[in-house]
């Protein structure tokens, strides 16, 4: 399988974490300083910088968190996918212009957009709302950490600017969505989703399962990568290696004079 990374994504989202915990820490500090310092007056002030460093930093930890921890959720599910043959291209952080998609894999039969979660414990999904389940208090302490949000809407979201783009560019696909929970400790308890929802072991199954679609060319597959990397910032670029079958020579025989 193939393998393309937008790093310079990676490396653009882990500057605005670090600078968002930064300067939602500066906050903190500024509030803290008017409490303490400018009197009753100073205190209600106190409150404007307290809101906005309280956000800033649990967005900047969250965004730390997602993108600097080893490994990543893009690098999970390479290895999940790791035995898929050379017809897979599996494309990480695809800039369509309006929305980055953070997973997309190319088959044989089309594109299929991955919304992936790392979440650990039971995830519910019931009547079209996501939950995790027995979360309690520690939804507070975890604000760091993964975040469950609406995985569904997510996969609806790439599934659309896909399909926009494909739309934009004239070129023809079948695109779909899939939704998959990597961490072993994630349990599923879902009901009548609105795209196929897997654990990690399921992932791979998964993809196999997709139909073929024959009028989709090796060039066609091509033309695909090429719209969806035109923007990437900086790639890197893991190809498969190719396996030459060991060339069997004859032994010659020379006559003896």
């Amino acid at each position: 399988m193939r393998i393309i990374r937008d790093v310079g994504y990676v490396k653009k989202k882990r500057r605005i974490g670090r600078w968002s915990a930064l300067i939602g820490f500066a906050l903190l500090g500024s509030a803290f300083w008017l409490a303490t310092t400018t009197g009753p007056d100073g205190v209600l002030l106190a409150y404007v910088p307290l809101l906005a460093g309280t956000l800033a930093f649990h967005f900047g930890m969250q965004q730390i968190a997602k993108w600097s921890r080893n490994p990543r959720n893009d690098q999970i599910l390479d290895s999940r996918l790791a035995s898929l043959g050379d017809k897979y291209t599996l494309i990480h952080y695809a800039n369509t212009g309006k929305r980055v998609i953070e997973h997309l894999l190319l088959h044989p039969g089309g594109v299929e957009a991955l919304t992936v979660r790392e979440l650990a414990g039971t995830i519910d999904y019931q009547n079209g709302r996501w939950r995790r389940k027995g979360a309690g208090i520690g939804r507070f302490f975890g604000m760091g950490g993964p975040q469950l949000g609406n995985p569904s809407a997510d996969a609806q979201a790439d599934l659309n600017a896909l399909d926009g783009l494909l739309s934009q560019s004239q070129l023809e696909a079948e695109t779909d969505a899939g939704i998959a929970f990597l961490n072993p400790a994630a349990v599923l308890d879902v009901e009548e989703p609105d795209f196929p929802v897997m654990n990690g072991d399921g992932v791979a199954e998964f993809v196999r399962s997709l139909p073929e679609d024959r009028d989709l060319r090796p060039a066609d597959r091509q033309a695909l990568v090429e719209l969806l990397i035109a923007n990437a910032i900086e790639l890197e670029d893991m190809k498969p290696e190719v396996k030459r079958r060991p060339v069997k020579r004859r032994a010659v025989q020379r006559d003896r004079a």
